[in-house]
């Protein structure tokens, strides 16, 4: 059986930019000031590791910046469910119908592996129609480090399986490669995505490089490793 932890931003949806519109509010109601995230990459980021750069690149992180980067994440959550009325927000192409024959299968276990907080990552996928296929996973509430993140979701996943996943056993799928480092780190097999801003040879590391996840018997193969 195979764990499968799937990034959520340029891999399942497009947010067209809702994140980064939700972020920069909430850092200016918190902090009383406007905050330019232009040289903040946000790809492949936890967004508690994103919050914490914008606050120091914008000399705003004084005081106890463990409480201010939770009270902005607080906020950020509010914001982006405001922000998500508004705005579309689109599944990729290809994902519900791969999504739909994995979950048929008897040999995986879907789940999360994502720099969202836990409440955005559901808002994002709920607003594209996707959040009826995973059970749980892990989030960038349940640490800053991505790399952190892979034990965390075994973890999650044994919890809810009763049965335990290590080394290959685990298969991260994302657009970046911070995702595919992530799952390096772990020994777990690692699918790169090109349907965010990497390209090939950006995730030339990874185990197995796909243009995006149309084609959902031969997506689904790639992905477990059949």
């Amino acid at each position: 059986m195979k764990l499968l932890l799937f990034d959520i931003d340029g891999t399942l949806v497009n947010a067209f930019g809702a994140g980064h519109e939700a972020v920069e509010a909430a850092l200016q109601d918190v902090t009383g000031h406007a905050i330019d995230a232009g040289g903040i990459a946000f790809s492949g980021k936890t967004d508690p590791q994103i919050v914490r750069e914008l606050l120091a690149t914008n000399g705003a992180a004084g005081g106890d910046p463990e409480a201010l980067i939770a009270r902005v994440l607080d906020r950020y959550a509010d914001r982006l469910a405001a922000t998500i009325s508004g705005k579309r927000v689109e599944a990729l192409p290809g994902t519900q119908a791969l999504l739909k024959r994995l979950a048929a299968r008897e040999d995986v276990v879907l789940a999360l592996l994502t720099g969202n907080i836990e409440p955005t990552a559901h808002l994002k996928l709920e607003a594209a129609g996707l959040d009826r296929f995973f059970a749980g996973g892990a989030f960038g509430s349940d640490d800053a480090d991505r790399d952190r993140l892979v034990p965390v979701a075994a973890r999650h996943a044994q919890q809810h399986t009763g049965r335990a996943f290590s080394g290959s056993e685990v298969v991260v799928i994302g657009d970046t490669p911070r995702d595919v480092a992530c799952g390096k780190a772990h020994g777990a097999r690692t699918v790169g995505v090109c349907t965010g801003r990497y390209d090939r040879a950006d995730l030339s590391e990874a185990d197995r490089v796909l243009d995006d996840l149309t084609g959902a018997e031969r997506v689904a193969n790639a992905v477990v490793g059949t």
